[in-house]
This record gives structure tokens, sequence and C-alpha cells, in this order.
């Protein structure tokens, strides 16, 4: 794997993944991001698990094509230091070596195997659709108030997002209890969409909004 890309770029996308990947996981792989260089792009995927970012890149200059996984945190230290729009060349040394080179600057960052990372397989285009991330932040503010903390009841310890209808207007709808106190928020959308229903848990909830107040700012 060798190619180059500018500064501004990667550190926008790694910045993102700080808000996913688990800091204190018992599994190595979680604290790394997975570079997919490949069909012009690079592509970069984090997780936890429970949530998965993905991006892909377009504005690079390929030389090889490869995949590997290294340290979120460590790369993201390391490329946010660099000078502002600077091209960041990236070469694989070996199998376990990943080596960043700018402005007479070089770093050598440990790899775990791409094949180990995962949930590689799974088919997010399922049950697609876009909203505004100002109207889902709103969305999720207005309920978390009524989110509960007692951890034997799982299903109330999250917002729980669905679809539904009044007559012809068709809502994507948020609600939260502790079984005290209930709030329910609603965002009224253009088309009925193919949505399951599902519980986003407290821990994903500020993974969330923390994502999208930094896209906001972007």
């Amino acid at each position: 794997m060798k190619f180059s890309i500018n500064q501004q770029d990667l550190q926008k996308s790694l910045s993102y993944c700080q808000g996913v990947i688990e800091k204190r996981s018992t599994l190595p792989i979680l604290s790394n991001v997975l570079l997919d260089v490949s069909n012009g792009k690079l592509k970069i995927t984090a997780t936890d698990l429970d949530i998965i970012f993905i991006q892909q890149i377009s504005n690079i200059e390929i030389l090889e094509e490869g995949k590997t996984t290294t340290s979120s945190s460590i790369m993201y230290d390391i490329v946010r230091k660099f000078s502002s729009g600077k091209k960041i060349n990236f070469s694989n040394q070996s199998e376990n070596k990943l080596q960043l080179e700018s402005e007479r600057s070089v770093f050598n960052l440990n790899c775990i195997n791409a094949s180990e990372f995962p949930l590689t397989d799974e088919n997010f285009n399922e049950n697609e659709f876009i909203i505004k991330s100002k109207e889902l932040l709103k969305l999720l503010n207005k309920c978390k108030i009524s989110i509960s903390n007692d951890e034997t009841r799982h299903y109330l310890t999250g917002i729980f997002f669905h679809q539904t209808q009044i007559e012809d207007k068709i809502f994507l709808t948020a609600a939260a209890t502790d079984s005290h106190r209930m709030s329910i928020s609603k965002i009224r959308l253009k088309n009925k969409i193919e949505f399951e229903p599902v519980i986003l848990p407290k821990k994903q909830y500020f993974s969330y909004v923390l994502f999208l107040r930094i896209l906001m700012v972007m």
C-alpha cells in the first residue's frame, strides 16, 4: 500500500473516528482504523462493534493499492501536528509497519492485519435514508432528558427511533422514557422510508451527538 493524501482531508476524517473508537477496549483491533486504498479512493473505517463509521476520500494519489489497520489516536495526534494543507505520504514497510512521511518528518506505526478488522462484510446500504445533521441533533437533544439510568432495564436506557404516520404525513419519531417521564420528538419526512425501529443506547447517543456537532462545525 502506497499513497499520498492532503493533511486537512485526513485530519477531518480521523477526528470523526475519535468519537467512535473504544478508548479502553480489551480488543486491540478496535483501537485501530481500517485504511483501504482501492478503486482510486481511500476508505477509512472505525468501529466499537455498536457504531461503525465509514468515509471515502477520493482526493488522493495512489501508487499501490492495499489495506491495513493502525492506531486511530496515535495517527490522529501525528496528522494534526503537520501543517495544514501539506501532503502526507503513506507506505507499508512490512505487514506490521506503516510509514508516514511529511515535512521531513518520518513516523513508523504498528499495524494489525486488515483481515482481523470486524464488520467489513456488512451491507450498510440497506434501509438507507438521508436526514440533515442539524435536524437529527435536535431530535436527539429533545429526548435525552428522559433516558433511564437503570441498567437492569436496558430497553429504557436509550432512544427509540421509529417511523410514524398521521394521515398522509410521515415522521421519523424519537421517544425515551425512564418510566416516570417520557419525551417524544418528531421530524417530518418527505417520503415513506424503509426503516426498521431501533433503540439507540445511551452510550451511542453521546457518540452520535459528538459526531453531529463536529459535522456542523466543519
